[in-house]
C-alpha cells in the first residue's frame, strides 16, 4: 500500500492516519473543521486537506486518483456511506473502509458492499488492519506472536477449491469456516465458497504468500 485517504479527523481517523503514517505510507486526512486536525499529533508527516469529502475538488486535492486505500471515519455514517461509495464507483479504489457509529447501519453498508468496521474503542486498529492487509483480519495471536489466528475472507477466484488451497505446510493450518453465519470445524480438503470466512493459525512469515493468493497473483 502507497497511499490512503482518510476521511474525518476526529478520534478514529486522527488515529488511524496517524498509525499509517508512522508505518510510512503516505496519508492524506480529509475535515471540514480546520481544528480537527488538532488531534494529531507533531510527529504526524501526512498531509491535511480541509473542506467537504462531497466536493470532487477536495478528493482530487487530496491526490484521490493515487489512492490505493481509503477509509471513512467521520462521525456520520451517512457522509461515511457516500464517501466510500464514491471512492468506489467514481475513482475505482479497491481497498475500502467505512466506520459505522451506529450498529443498526451496518446492514445499509453492507447491501451496498462496502467492508465495515463498528463503533468500538479499538477501531482505528481494526480499519488499519484491513486496509492494509485486505481480506486478512488477526483475531488473536499466540506466544510472542509466534502463530497468529487470521479471520480470511474468501475471494471469487477460489470458490470451489479446497482449504489446502491456503495452506503452506509447517506454516499455515485451518481452524474454523463460517459459512451463512454457521461455524464448523475445517480440515484440508473442506470446499470452500466466496465469501466464507476461514480462520487460519498462520506463521508470519506465510503471509506474503496468502496475500498473494488472496489477490489471485500466484502462479
Amino acid at each position: 500500500m502507497n497511499k490512503v485517504i482518510v476521511v474525518g479527523c476526529g478520534r478514529v481517523g486522527a488515529e488511524l492516519a496517524t498509525s499509517v503514517a508512522d508505518k510510512g505510507i503516505n496519508v492524506s486526512v480529509i475535515d471540514r473543521d480546520q481544528h480537527a486536525f488538532e488531534r494529531l499529533p507533531a510527529r504526524f508527516v501526512g498531509e491535511t486537506v480541509q473542506g467537504d469529502v462531497m466536493d470532487l475538488a477536495v478528493l482530487h486535492r487530496a491526490g484521490v486518483e493515487a489512492a490505493d486505500g481509503f477509509a471513512a471515519a467521520t462521525p456520520s455514517d451517512e457522509t461515511n456511506l457516500v464517501a466510500a461509495r464514491i471512492a468506489r464507483d467514481l475513482f475505482h479504489i479497491r481497498n475500502i473502509v467505512a466506520w459505522v457509529y451506529s450498529p443498526t447501519h451496518a446492514s445499509v453498508f453492507n447491501r451496498a458492499g462496502i467492508q465495515t468496521v463498528v463503533s468500538s474503542s479499538w477501531s482505528a486498529n481494526r480499519i488499519e488492519q484491513i486496509l492494509r492487509h485486505p481480506g486478512l483480519i488477526e483475531v488473536a495471536s499466540a506466544g510472542h506472536g509466534e502463530v497468529r489466528f487470521l479471520e480470511v475472507k474468501i475471494p471469487d477466484h477460489l470458490a470451489g477449491k479446497p482449504v489446502a488451497a491456503l495452506v503452506e505446510k509447517g506454516s499455515c493450518q485451518p481452524v474454523t469456516l463460517v459459512r451463512g453465519g454457521e461455524a464448523v470445524l475445517a480440515s484440508l480438503d473442506t470446499k470452500m465458497e466466496s465469501a466464507d470466512l476461514v480462520v487460519l493459525a498462520i506463521r508470519p512469515d506465510h503471509l506474503p504468500l496468502l496475500e498473494t493468493l488472496l489477490a489471485g497473483e500466484a502462479g
